[in-house]
């Protein structure tokens, strides 16, 4: 008797059909989707978040400033009285007799001490691609102790203002969240005393 060789069937290979391949792309980006949207949401947190913060640090920095001053000058809580008042600029005595003034200009903030050179308050804010500006194009808005117990405006005599309201804004490039800027909106408001 002779030796017949059996004849089987090939072995399979082991492998993915194209109807496997296909699902596993379709689940993977799937997945992926919400992942890119969320990793571009943590990149853009990781640049936005702290310009935000450095806005906002600056904008209380230039209200502290003014309002309580440092140690080269008292701010206007220590006023003994207003000398000039503009939308964008105030002057006055403090109750070391030094003469200050705060003035908005050229998209930055400055303050004078007895006439001397401006100097940008606060003085580390960047030469470029920071502004700051006041509400509605206004930095300042006065009033005054009217009889009758209501405040109102005032716009020309330095000498009635009773209380100042400080609104300053500080803007990071466009200041848009969109664009990975930030933007700081901080006021205050503050009584002036009445020295004789």
């Amino acid at each position: 008797m002779g030796y017949k060789h059996k004849r089987g069937l090939p072995d399979r290979q082991a492998g993915f059909t194209l109807v496997e391949l296909v699902m596993v792309m379709v689940i993977i980006g799937i997945i992926a989707l919400p992942g890119s949207f969320l990793m571009q949401y943590l990149v853009q947190s990781s640049v936005f978040i702290p310009k935000q913060l450095n806005m906002d640090m600056l904008a209380a920095d230039a209200l502290d400033i003014m309002l309580e001053g440092d140690s080269q000058a008292e701010g206007l809580r220590s006023s003994r009285n207003i000398t000039n008042i503009q939308s964008n600029e105030v002057t006055f005595n403090n109750q070391d007799n030094q003469s200050i003034r705060y003035r908005l200009a050229g998209d930055k903030l400055y303050r004078s001490i007895n006439g001397g050179a401006d100097a940008l308050i606060p003085y580390y804010i960047p030469p470029a691609g920071v502004t700051v500006t006041g509400k509605d194009g206004s930095l300042f808005t006065y009033y005054d102790d009217a009889t009758d117990g209501t405040a109102e405006v005032v716009t020309a005599t330095a000498a009635d203002v009773r209380r100042i309201e400080i609104s300053l804004i500080v803007v990071s490039g466009s200041g848009l969240s969109a664009d990975w800027e930030g933007r700081s909106e901080q006021s205050s408001s503050i009584a002036v005393k009445k020295f004789q």
